[in-house]
């Protein structure tokens, strides 16, 4: 064991990695180093989510590997969203945890640790205060950024548990995410990432208000940043002043992911999502009409609450009638404290795994037709980090996809070139190189 080391464990979305780059700003900030393995590290983090059972129960199955305890001075702490919403009773279930601290008290991470040596220790902070944003980080990558725009959630989505993890909606100020930006070209990234439960809500809290059309337009113009991604974006709080940023900004790029949960709008309601099928269809209507190459993705859940039938029908033609390049379909997952973990009907399991099965066939095969239209085509790509399997170097075109280069090529992560597509999978296209953009 390496004295004052840390390790950290990620689960669940982006904001939860960027999250995890704060801890370890903040860590190292303190002193403390990065352990290589969980053996080799005094300090086990598990940074965790809470958006579906499934991810809890990873982290519970982590945990267990600590149940009998772990020899002093090793110490196991959580935080992220389970530790928000369950608190102490992660030490009563797990008495391997010595810390569970939540996001409004990351700033105290050191001293917790510390303390925690002697007893175990809960600090959750105020979640409804907490801006982590101005706190050290060690970035993940290097060659893209993530930047938060907002944290919290004032919507009320029946399913959903996030406002009550994450707090209130709250924006953060435009010139503190312009000098964030900025920081990142500077460090030689080239590819932004803004975060947000829901982004499209941006400023709504500000005086004066700002829009997140105009966030956009703003970091737009930062130098050296040539990609621009954003999400999550809610269809709610679409407006059209988006669509037409990104038409005119040559480096945001065509792609957006805007979840529709469900083609029903009898399950839309349910959902208080605010919305309906055809607000939704309208919004992808005019998408495309100013972005006609413009890529769109999606979340789906199966199975909520009362599901008939007909609302299973409608979420399936809606795939079919949009045609998203990529659908993150999941089957519900009642969660504690949500209005729709009290309502009756729940779908019988094996309904609900047969719907699931359907949806996904129906995306793999229009995910697999998407790519096939690149074929020939020459798209710009990030080079990335190298693929799993195949010799190859992964990397994203402007819409998100993945296209996968040969590394014989030499090429280095954070790269950006045209490549010509070659040949497509089910998920993923294979390019040559054609022409080097910008060296990394």
């Amino acid at each position: 064991m390496i004295p004052n080391s840390y390790i950290i464990h990620t689960f669940g979305c982006q904001m939860n990695k960027h999250d995890s780059e704060h801890i370890a700003g903040v860590l190292e900030d303190s002193g403390y180093s990065r352990a290589p393995t969980d053996e080799e590290a005094e300090i086990i983090i598990m940074n965790t989510c809470s958006v579906r059972k499934s991810a809890e129960d990873k982290v519970w199955g982590r945990l267990s590997c600590f149940a009998g305890g772990v020899p002093p001075p090793k110490i196991v702490a959580v935080g992220g969203c389970m530790a928000q919403l369950l608190g102490e009773s992660i030490i009563d279930r797990s008495p391997g945890v010595r810390l569970v601290f939540g996001i409004g008290s990351m700033d105290r991470l050191p001293g917790l640790i510390e303390k925690s040596r002697e007893n175990p220790v809960c600090d959750l902070g105020d979640i409804n205060k907490a801006f982590v944003d101005c706190l050290p980080y060690i970035p993940e990558s290097p060659v893209s950024a993530w930047v938060p725009v907002n944290h919290g959630c004032d919507n009320s989505c029946s399913y959903c548990i996030v406002p009550a993890a994450r707090g209130n909606a709250r924006s953060r100020d435009l010139d503190d995410i312009l000098r964030e930006v900025e920081k990142a070209a500077g460090s030689g990234r080239i590819e932004v990432i803004l975060l947000g439960q829901n982004v499209n809500a941006y400023g709504k809290d500000l005086f004066p208000r700002v829009r997140f059309s105009q966030l956009l337009d703003a970091v737009s113009g930062v130098q050296g940043i040539q990609r621009i991604k954003f999400e999550t974006s809610h269809p709610a709080d679409m407006d059209e002043s988006i669509i037409e940023v990104m038409a005119g900004r040559a480096n945001l790029c065509e792609y957006l992911h805007l979840p529709a949960q469900s083609g029903s709008n009898r399950v839309l309601k349910a959902m208080n999502r605010g919305y309906t099928r055809e607000d939704y269809l309208e919004e992808v209507r005019f998408s495309r009409k100013i972005i006609p190459e413009i890529s769109l993705s999606t979340d789906i859940i199966v199975g909520f609450p009362g599901e008939t039938d007909q609302d299973f029908r409608d979420t399936f033609t809606l795939l079919e009638e949009v045609r998203f390049s990529n659908a993150f379909i999941f089957k519900y997952s009642r969660r504690d404290g949500t209005a729709a973990a009290a309502m009756r009907n729940e779908v019988p399991t094996r309904v609900v795994s047969n719907r699931f099965m359907l949806l996904s066939e129906l995306q793999d095969k229009i995910t697999s037709e998407a790519l096939r239209e690149l074929e020939g085509k020459t798209v710009e790509v990030l080079v990335g980090g190298s693929a799993k399997r195949g010799g190859f170097r992964k990397g994203r075109a402007r819409g998100n996809q993945v296209v996968l280069l040969s590394s014989a090529q030499e090429l280095v992560e954070g790269t950006l070139v045209m490549a010509r597509v070659t040949g497509t999978g089910k998920h993923t296209a294979r390019g040559e190189v054609v022409e080097t953009i910008t060296k990394a």
